[in-house]
């Protein structure tokens, strides 16, 4: 009888989860979801601890549950790195057949912020700013689709890191080092409105992205 309604407990807050009925952020509690299945709170909280060991959900002491951010697979980030490949090399062919200028000066004051960040090792306000660069290289896009997937491609990658502490360690300093530079590269060719040779560059970016990143090159 316990074992049964566990399952069904832990089966339909998963379900919520799974179908996006429940979006991440949203808070439960085991009140609610015992009105929700007429049943007590003893299988419910032990299907809400081994769904927060799933990493589907996170326990806010004395508030309930949170639904947890997803994460995507490893594999499928990598396929989304290639179809945003692509989606770039498009991008630019679109700029350089239309004579369209990308705001250097802007992206090269965002660059000097992101060494700041770097130098001091913060984390956090390293990769907030990088959503600053992303803005910035794909302003001039109309395809709605790419700004959409190059900013939760960002965003997941960040979450995905194993240290999400404030400051970076050693091995995350040197790779986000490294892909600074080939950001500065970037923005010479954006001065020059060379976009074939920011293109071998933007390849490069995810060669080095897969390489340095733990995640990925798992």
């Amino acid at each position: 009888m316990e074992d049964r309604l566990f399952n069904k407990a832990y089966d339909y807050i998963k379900d919520k989860i799974d179908s996006d009925c429940w979006q991440p952020g949203t808070k439960m509690t085991e009140q609610l979801i015992s009105e929700a299945l007429f049943m007590s709170r003893t299988p419910i909280r032990k299907a809400l601890l081994l769904l927060e060991e799933e990493g589907l959900v996170k326990s806010i002491p004395y508030k309930g549950y949170l639904v947890a951010e997803k994460k995507i697979s490893n594999a499928g980030l990598l396929e989304r790195l290639e179809l945003i490949g692509g989606l770039i090399m498009n991008y630019l062919q679109y700029l350089k057949q239309n004579d369209i200028a990308l705001d250097h000066q802007a992206f090269e004051e965002i660059l000097e912020k992101q060494e700041e960040y770097l130098d001091y090792r913060d984390a956090t306000g390293y990769f907030k700013n990088e959503y600053r660069i992303f803005e910035t290289f794909i302003a001039r896009s109309e395809n709605q689709f790419l700004k959409k997937v190059i900013l939760t491609t960002a965003h997941d990658i960040h979450s995905s890191y194993s240290d999400n502490s404030d400051l970076m360690d050693e091995e995350r300093y040197q790779s986000e080092a490294q892909l600074l530079g080939i950001y500065k590269e970037i923005a010479v060719c954006m001065r020059n409105k060379d976009y074939e040779k920011m293109g071998e560059y933007i390849l490069f970016f995810f060669e080095t992205l897969k390489d340095s990143n733990d995640i990925l090159a798992q």
